[in-house]
């Protein structure tokens, strides 16, 4: 796949989620309201994502991918793991557990209990925060051999959209389980294996229940 249809297909995607989840109904408590921002904060920065690289800015698109998976899983623990204390500290704008401790609360549930949020994080973790804080990583990806300038090769970009938009299928099947829409779920989980169907992606199986 070139970086072209790399984008053109990211944009499809994005114009199918919204057209899918657009006006869906959610519970109206802290606990949806809290998770659903997050979710829909990851869709929104999957979408940054996308434009960035459709303009070039191919640093600025690589710094949201940690952003993207973090929006997620905070939204997921929000609606199935947080506490009622864990919800209000967190209206205080506090949260005493690290991000660790939610992806292993997650992954008590059935649904995550294979582990895949745990594998992305020790896979990708490192990779993640480098772009996101200016790191080595990130770095690098600014030097040519005559000049200052991004230098990041189309492999590299293509991943960071299919990892954006891996998480923004996740996502929005995440805001269908919180309606209780089994069927959008499916039809979500279905885009994607077609969306990914050179490559399947585990995670998006294992979300609604349908891992190898």
């Amino acid at each position: 796949m070139n970086l072209e249809i790399a984008i053109r297909e990211s944009e499809e995607l994005i114009q199918w989620l919204d057209k899918n989840i657009d006006g869906i109904e959610i519970k109206s408590n802290d606990r949806s309201r809290i998770a659903a921002g997050c979710l829909d904060m990851a869709l929104e920065h999957q979408k940054a994502i996308v434009l960035l690289t459709s303009h070039r800015l191919y640093g600025s698109a690589a710094a949201l991918v940690r952003l993207v998976f973090e929006s997620y899983v905070r939204g997921v623990w929000f609606f199935y793991s947080a506490s009622g204390k864990e919800l209000q500290e967190f209206k205080n704008d506090k949260l005493g557990k690290t991000f660790d401790e939610l992806i292993k609360d997650i992954e008590k549930h059935e649904a995550f209990s294979e582990g895949i949020l745990s594998d992305v994080k020790k896979l990708s973790w490192k990779v993640m925060n480098s772009f996101t804080h200016g790191g080595f990583y990130q770095v690098v990806r600014r030097n040519k051999e005559t000049e200052i300038s991004p230098n990041y090769s189309d492999e590299e970009i293509i991943d960071a959209l299919e990892s954006a938009n891996s998480f923004a299928i996740l996502t929005a099947i995440a805001i269908a389980d919180m309606a209780n829409n089994v069927t959008l779920a499916n039809s979500i989980y279905e885009r994607g294996m077609e969306f990914f169907k050179k490559n399947p992606s585990k995670a998006i199986k294992s979300a609604v229940g349908k891992g190898d």
